[in-house]
């Protein structure tokens, strides 16, 4: 495994702080905070804030305040003459549990999450977040990245591990003690950072979670970007958001109650047989169908990365591959923009750069060879992570249409087979029991049905990560449905999760009661049907292995 350092004077203080048994010299007061020196790092900010006074910048209209008092602090580390990484961290004022946690991003970054920050800071954890160290007024902003290299260096690993690092040394001088435990929660690319920070700086974190993680990045943007040329190529091959409501409601008809209960869901997309004749296609839009479904391919057929899951089509090609229209689809549909981004202003510095150019046999080496040592994170060498105790879980929605769950699975899959075990059978669902539990000990995935990107889609998609950060709306801080207190109940308590409850809300909102509940079971393993009881009640449902195939 590559090993990576922060720099020489952050190391030193952080080295001294934690002298004498893991105390700091000092404790600070808030406004005090300014003045602490740390190495190439600013604070600009540090201001108390009342309980139930301060609503997070940029939040929606009725978000409900912060209910604690605490402390907010600012500032910006320049590890080089180019960065500019602006951070913030929030130190609750009394009732500190003893634990950090840094959240992760999304998109291409460019503002520190502050929506994300708020939860976690209500259940009395001191938490901070980062923009990567550049700014940007939509997450697929890509312009930021045009002749600064080190710039995305610091959104592809270095940001995160030295707010991490900052943060912590700044919750040390407020508290007057170190963190007893340390934390990173994302999703998306928040999940790209998770898996970079257990594979480069191992002992940054205790507990990490990561949610459809964007690890394989570079072949995530070249498939993008050959999906998006493909449905872009001719109006008459282009799949609208229509037709993709069409075809989900086929392919989910077909494969609805393969799992042995009939839900309007698809337990697990791998297990569908399509008859594609089926669905309403032209020859045109079929041929892009195939290759939405089957995953892009270099010119001799080898598969660039996976495709898209059967039954995402009605939940997420609208937003992310067909947009509102064949006009509008290179300028809205989010893999577009991505792709579009990637490739112009991280690939080839050249804002006329446009994914009809994509070539599969040449752009996928020229982004490797850019930007894989940056953004990607796929070694599934684990081995200091799992030496230093860490414990990671990741998820991923069985429907997710922006980055195929597939990758994630392949991923697991890699770190099994690195523990010493490989995947056999159909699709790889058999794992080596020995190596499976090698993996298990420190590192389990949950996969969600009918879960779109992060969130949302028709299945159980609330379990402590979803998008109201207070708590109210998903997890409740009971270890039994909320993924964040098992990964905390993990670390500190050392009992691992064996199953997750989700929730399904009618209409996706609490006020509207229960739809539905079913236990995420620790992969290989899904969800059973006992055979009798509301199938919308997880109590009647067990944790079983899949069928051998």
């Amino acid at each position: 495994m590559i090993s990576y350092r922060m720099t020489l004077g952050l190391t030193a203080f952080l080295l001294a702080t934690t002298a004498l048994g893991g105390t700091p010299a000092f404790a600070a007061g808030c406004e005090g905070l300014t003045s602490l020196k740390l190495p190439d790092t600013k604070i600009t900010m540090a201001q108390p804030e009342a309980a139930g006074k301060f609503t997070p910048p940029g939040a929606a209209k009725g978000t409900k305040p912060v209910p604690i008092a605490f402390c907010r602090v600012g500032g910006s580390i320049t590890p080089t003459r180019d960065s500019d990484i602006r951070f913030e961290v929030w130190l609750p004022q009394t009732g500190w549990t003893g634990r950090y946690i840094s959240v992760g991003n999304g998109g291409l970054a460019g503002t520190i999450p502050f929506g994300s920050m708020a939860r976690p800071l209500a259940a009395g954890a001191a938490v901070a977040g980062t923009d990567t160290g550049h700014q940007a007024s939509a997450t697929g902003q890509a312009e930021w990245a045009l002749g600064h290299r080190e710039k995305i260096i610091d959104y592809g690993y270095r940001a995160i591990h030295l707010t991490a690092a900052v943060s912590k040394a700044i919750a040390a001088a407020f508290y007057g003690s170190n963190p007893k435990h340390s934390y990173f929660l994302g999703c998306s690319k928040g999940g790209q950072q998770a898996l970079m920070e257990a594979q480069r700086y191992p002992k940054d974190f205790d507990g990490i979670i990561a949610g459809a993680p964007a690890n394989q990045a570079v072949k995530l943007q070249s498939s993008g970007a050959a999906m998006i040329k493909a449905n872009m190529t001719s109006e008459a091959g282009y799949i609208s958001a229509a037709d993709a409501l069409k075809i989900g409601a086929l392919v989910t008809r077909q494969c609805d109650g393969l799992d042995g209960v009939k839900d309007g869901l698809i337990n697990d997309p791998r297990q569908c047989r399509i008859d594609m004749a089926s669905l309403p296609l032209t020859p045109a839009q079929r041929k892009t169908y195939e290759i939405l479904h089957d995953g892009a391919k270099t010119g001799a057929g080898r598969l660039i990365y996976p495709g898209l899951p059967f039954g995402s089509e009605a939940v997420g090609w609208a937003q992310y591959i067909t947009g509102p229209s064949f006009a509008e689809a290179r300028t809205r549909a989010a893999r577009a923009v991505l792709s579009k981004g990637n490739f112009a202003y991280f690939v080839y510095q050249n804002p006329s750069w446009d994914f009809m150019n994509f070539d599969p046999d040449k752009s996928p080496a020229d982004a490797e060879k850019a930007m894989g040592p940056i953004v990607n994170a796929t070694d599934p060498n684990l081995a200091a992570f799992k030496a230093h105790g860490g414990k990671l879980i990741s998820y991923h929605g069985w429907a997710d249409a922006l980055l195929t769950p597939f990758g994630t699975i392949n991923y697991y899959n890699a770190v099994v087979a690195a523990q010493g075990g490989a995947a056999t059978g159909k699709a790889g669902q058999s794992l080596d029991p020995s190596a499976l539990e090698k993996t298990q000990a420190f590192y389990r995935l949950f996969m969600v049905p009918g879960m779109s990107h992060c969130s949302g889609g028709p299945g159980p998609n609330q379990f402590g990560m979803g998008p109201d950060q207070y708590g109210q709306y998903g997890g409740d801080g009971d270890p039994a449905n909320d993924v964040v207190a098992a990964l905390e109940q993990w670390v500190e308590k050392g009992v691992a999760p064996a199953k997750i409850i989700a929730t399904k809300f009618a209409g996706d909102d609490p006020a509207k009661g229960v739809q539905m509940t079913r236990p995420l079971c620790v992969y290989p393993k899904a969800a059973k049907y006992k055979g009798s009881g509301d199938t919308n009640d997880a109590r009647n449902f067990v944790c079983a292995a899949p069928a051998a195939e």
